[in-house]
């Protein structure tokens, strides 16, 4: 598999992660959203602006590896918060 290909694979799976957890999360999550806004934590939403730069920067010759690891951290942070939780 070339390049191109993980990296496009790449950005699809953590983009499945990262943008639907993201919004759950800026939302209010199970029950808080009880203001009738749209996002109660609109902070949150900063984690998807960090993704869209991660997804950007693997495109860039001198910067894909370092674009791939960033566009992942959301995705690695929030899978650790899951496993964390369940953990303890």
């Amino acid at each position: 598999m070339n390049l191109k290909t993980y990296r496009i694979i790449h950005l699809v799976i953590t983009g499945m992660i990262t943008v639907p957890v993201t919004v759950f999360i800026a939302s209010g999550g199970l029950g808080e959203n009880y203001t009738g806004h749209t996002f109660v934590y609109p902070g949150f939403l900063f984690i998807i602006g960090v993704w869209i730069i991660g997804s950007v920067l693997p495109f860039i010759r001198k910067s894909a590896v370092f674009g791939l690891i960033i566009s992942a951290l959301p995705a690695l942070f929030f899978i650790g918060n899951v496993l964390i939780t369940f953990l303890t």
